[in-house]
């Protein structure tokens, strides 16, 4: 009698592996210090132009923002991006993206009148459509600030080093489209996680750690005063 087949796969050997946190992959340390330059200089290059935007001429502007990243993507002590990768590591995937994002809507800017109509006919479809994944950014980040002071009694940050948690983020990436009716505006929002999911899944950036990849400090602050806006606006304007 014809035993079973040995090269079946043992599915009870697979499942520890799939939530375990021991085994981590990590990025190469060349690519981690390529990620944090260029991170930090898409960062800074969409602050500055934020700020400036509107200020300035828009030539100036942009002179501005492409010598800044430059010097942001420098190596050593000269650049900016080495102190600031001291003190607050490296902004997720997700905020580099966004910056990215920025940065190429602004570069096709003409003037500033015309970015701000753009700007005020698509606030509050924009709102709505960022109106889950923002929420979800927020909670996730009480999650792992309750999980630094040890107020749960696992590492919810340990498992951002799993497979299981990039997998379990993939899915939630899907139900977002499909909780905003699966439109075409509610794509474009769920294809940049997908892409920043991508990218951490190929390159493991910034840390190995998924919860890294998807949340920083910066982001998570920008999400909170992005919903509180028009709650905001309301009090100053009944102060004013």
């Amino acid at each position: 009698m014809q035993g079973a087949p040995t090269d079946m796969v043992n599915f009870s050997e697979l499942l520890p592996v799939f939530f375990s946190t021991d085994l981590p992959v990590l990025p190469t340390a060349r690519a981690a210090d390529l990620a944090l330059h260029g991170a930090w200089a898409l960062v800074l290059g969409a602050a500055l132009l934020g700020l400036i935007m509107g200020r300035l001429p828009v030539a100036v502007g942009r002179l501005a923002t492409v010598l800044l990243m430059g010097w942001a993507m420098l190596s050593g002590p000269m650049s900016p991006s080495y102190w600031l990768g001291l003190a607050f590591q490296s902004p997720s995937l997700t905020s580099a993206l966004l910056c990215l994002l920025f940065l190429g809507q602004s570069w096709r800017q003409t003037s500033a009148a015309g970015d701000a109509a753009h700007c005020a006919g698509s606030s509050l479809d924009q709102r709505v459509i960022g109106l889950i994944p923002a929420s979800a950014g927020v909670l996730l980040g009480w999650v792992l600030l309750l999980d630094m002071l040890a107020w749960w009694p696992v590492s919810v940050y340990a498992w951002g080093f799993s497979p299981a948690a990039l997998a379990a983020l993939c899915g939630l990436t899907a139900l977002f489209w499909l909780a905003q009716g699966a439109s075409w505006p509610g794509l474009r929002t769920s294809a940049l996680m997908a892409l920043a999911l991508g990218l951490f899944a190929t390159l493991r950036l910034p840390s190995g750690n998924v919860w890294d990849a998807v949340l920083d400090p910066f982001l998570w602050l920008a999400l909170h005063a992005w919903l509180l806006q028009p709650v905001l606006r309301k009090w100053v304007a009944r102060v004013a």
